[in-house]
């Protein structure tokens, strides 16, 4: 595969950001116990990121359509650097809200933006193999800062957590901004579209894909929320069913790293079979996704093997179909050119969908418990299923 350090270097990046995104949630029950503030107010915190960062997904990807991206990048790296780092100075409800509701925006800039980054150096064969490598970023990005964030909050405290977070993500980000800019010297692409257009001889015809865009971003919002749901909440979740921090740190870790296998294995399957069966793929993983939902809490309170089992399951299912749907696919389907304003639309709907399951989930939490709130989700990924089958019928007439 060509341009792999390309590849490698937007990977560590896009990893990064979650240094200063994640370490919220392993922070909330520390929050919750040492300042008082409930389940709800800090879904509320979650959910002000969400709103941000849904607007700053679209500008972004609006952007990435325009200009160049390296000043984007670096300015978002060290906004987002600098509102963690003052989050773990602060003490009030009212200014974590709004701390965290400006690392929003600089946190959206990095999606759309690397996305078109990888598009434009991936040869279109190789276009579900790349992303499928790529993607892991955010489940491994998941994975490895909540490890960190979790040895840090143990051994110093949560504060530690952003504050040590904020300089550990500039320090890495910043150089890997600067090699890009000296080794990806165009963005403009060199082999044709999928729809076999060239960017930069002729616009592509982006109108004829607004449905077909619309509805994947409805999909992947359910799917978005089901797993910002998970991320928030499943640390709290564990810490109060499993208080061993050895345990704890292995159980929340599992499921991004479950998810950045099934990312790969779903990505070099997706390279060899047509668009309609990719679909068609998802739709039986999304009925999967459903059952593993609900059956979790009764397999993590029965025994801590099986709970891990369902886990891993759940990860690798939910984290394969939901990065096909928010890269290779829009990607394949829309073609290079959009692909920013692609990605970041249908982040932005993810995004949407995080916001509500955030303030949801945490309601739900206060008043009926963790259970109550993975059986909600489990219900809401059936609605996924007719979105699905709808969006296999419109791909059949219009491609």
């Amino acid at each position: 595969m060509r341009y792999i350090k390309v590849i490698m270097a937007a990977w560590v990046i896009y990893a990064s950001f979650y240094l200063c995104r994640v370490n919220y949630s392993v922070a909330l029950p520390f929050i919750n116990s040492e300042l008082g503030i409930t389940f709800t107010s800090l879904g509320i915190i979650a959910s002000a990121f969400f709103i941000s960062y849904s607007i700053g997904q679209v500008i972004n990807g609006y952007l990435g359509v325009k200009y160049r991206p390296w000043g984007l990048l670096i300015v978002s790296i060290v906004g987002s650097s600098v509102m963690s780092l003052l989050f773990g100075l602060s003490m009030s409800f009212p200014i974590f809200l709004a701390l965290w509701l400006i690392n929003g925006y600089f946190q959206s800039v990095g999606w759309p933006i690397l996305v078109k980054v990888v598009a434009i150096i991936l040869s279109h064969g190789d276009l579900f193999k790349g992303y499928a490598i790529f993607n892991t970023s955010w489940a491994l990005g998941h994975a490895l800062s909540w490890l960190l964030t979790g040895l840090i909050v143990e051994h110093y405290g949560w504060r530690w957590g952003f504050i040590i977070n904020s300089m550990v993500f500039s320090v890495i980000s910043i150089p890997l901004v600067l090699y890009l800019m000296r080794h990806v010297s165009s963005l403009k692409a060199t082999e044709p579209d999928a729809d076999g257009s060239r960017n930069g001889s002729h616009h592509i015809m982006f109108r004829k894909h607004v449905v077909v865009l619309l509805v994947l971003a409805l999909v992947y919002s359910i799917m978005y929320a089901i797993r910002y749901a998970l991320i928030v909440y499943l640390p709290s979740y564990v810490h109060y069913v499993e208080r061993h921090i050895s345990t704890f740190l292995i159980t929340i870790v599992l499921f991004p790293i479950s998810g950045s296998i099934g990312m790969i294995s779903l990505g070099f399957l997706f390279n060899k079979v047509v668009m309609q069966r990719r679909l068609m793929l998802i739709t039986a993983i999304s009925i999967l996704i459903a059952v593993l939902l609900l059956t979790f809490p009764l397999c993590f309170e029965e025994s801590i093997v099986l709970g891990l089992i369902n886990l891993t399951l759940l990860g690798a299912s939910l984290y394969g179909a939901e990065s096909q749907l928010a890269s290779a696919i829009p990607v394949a389907l829309i073609g290079r050119k959009y692909s920013s304003l692609a990605a970041g639309i249908i982040d932005s709907a993810g995004s949407i969908g995080a916001f509500i399951s955030s303030l949801i989930s945490g309601m739900i939490i206060d008043s009926l418990g963790f259970n109550a709130m993975l059986r909600f989700w489990g219900y809401m990924e059936m609605v996924s299923l007719i979105l699905l089958l709808a969006l296999i019928v419109i791909i059949k007439k219009t491609y």
